[in-house]
């Protein structure tokens, strides 16, 4: 199995660096910063591809040369109270009922909720909680011939060449950082790292929409 190394820092306007070429038509990753009105730090991950037709993204796991680990500094993930505890995403008809079960920690490929989605989880994968999520011998995949692994299918998030491959988010944390082995077609694959930190100015919006949430809940409480 070819096998390819690389050291990336993403944040909100940072570009990627690399320190050795991708393969398979891996580029690198992405992270955005998701706006929402919860207060919350949302990172959504992805994978990036440059060769329409041919790349799919098929694992993103850990071993024990090559764990995974994401760590939120400062606090931890966000868990709410009807999130799966299989790490997926939820299901739209929920989200539509609490909204801001949007927002949640989940694993993917290519999907945001369970609609439509046929992701595996394997065996032994830890819960997305704390403030490490950390595996060396479990992860989550899509079998080769599936289109939710396509970074070019318009079905999938985000359909363009990049291709959502995770969602963490915390509420009290300031940065989210980690390492992870993907796994592409062709059994190629790539052991990356990710950094994601909110401008400053984000980090005031953030604590603000915090604030005025748990104003919000006292108010409600003297009700």
């Amino acid at each position: 199995m070819k096998m390819k190394t690389l050291s990336l820092l993403a944040g909100v306007s940072a570009p990627l660096i690399m320190t050795t070429a991708s393969s398979a038509g891996f580029v690198g990753l992405k992270t955005t910063i998701k706006d929402n009105p919860f207060g919350l730090l949302v990172v959504n991950v992805y994978a990036i591809f440059d060769r329409p037709g041919e790349d799919h993204m098929i694992a993103v796991a850990g071993t024990p040369l090559n764990p995974l680990s994401v760590v939120v500094e400062g606090g931890t993930f966000y868990n709410h109270a009807f999130g799966l505890v299989s790490n997926q995403p939820s299901d739209p008809a929920l989200i539509a009922v609490f909204p801001s079960l949007a927002f949640d920690s989940f694993v993917t490929i290519g999907k945001k909720t369970l609609d439509g989605s046929n992701l595996t989880i394997t065996p032994g994968m830890p819960v997305i909680t704390g403030s490490i999520f950390t595996t060396a011998d479990a992860g989550w995949a899509v079998t080769p011939d599936n289109p939710q692994g396509n970074p070019f299918d318009p079905a999938n998030v985000a359909g363009n060449g990049q291709i959502l491959i995770a969602q963490f988010s915390t509420e009290t944390g300031t940065e989210i950082h980690g390492t992870l082995l993907l796994k592409f077609v062709g059994s190629t694959q790539a052991y990356v790292g990710f950094t994601s930190i909110p401008a400053p100015g984000a980090l005031a919006l953030l604590g603000a929409a915090g604030l005025i949430g748990t104003r919000r809940r006292r108010r409600h409480r003297r009700e």
